[in-house]
């Protein structure tokens, strides 16, 4: 048993489960709905999307592996070139991929540093809060697309 490897493999695999819960959220949404803005202040599922992505290429691509990302988090929120569905949902999909490939590179010693980003403390506190995060912003999707497939009806 090795309690990092088990650990890391463990995020992972949830982070992969909530981006397929994602995907299959947003499955029926038109590119128009996907888009959409059901209250306001609020996001769109396309926004949401795009916020997840830059948050894990930023704290742990660019932070922890090296990836030389550069973040634009206003920008997550207020997209409106109107990415296509596919094209942000492979955006998301690389960055789930970018985090099972850098955080299962990590060491014990390197999970009990300091993340660059003091606020998390240790990196492993900092995965935590980042597949916490996700969760959050899943959830939050969940009750968006409801509105939207309820404004849509009505």
């Amino acid at each position: 048993m090795n309690l990092e490897r088990d650990t890391t493999a463990a995020l992972s695999s949830e982070l992969e489960k909530l981006r397929d819960d994602i995907r299959e959220l947003v499955a029926p949404l038109t590119e128009e709905q996907f888009w959409t803005r059901p209250t306001e202040p609020g996001n769109t599922p396309a926004n949401l999307c795009l916020h997840l992505a830059g948050n894990l290429n930023h704290f742990v691509g660019a932070q922890l592996g090296g990836t030389e990302y550069k973040r634009d988090r206003e920008r997550e929120f207020t997209e409106s070139e109107r990415i296509p569905k596919a094209q942000v949902l492979s955006r998301l999909d690389e960055a789930v991929a970018t985090f099972r490939r850098v955080v299962e590179g990590l060491d014990a010693a390197r999970l009990r540093s300091a993340h660059p980003d003091k606020r998390f403390g240790t990196v492993l506190e900092a995965l935590f809060h980042l597949v916490a995060h996700f969760a959050l912003h899943r959830g939050q999707m969940s009750y968006v697309v409801r509105l939207i497939g309820r404004g849509a009806t009505e």
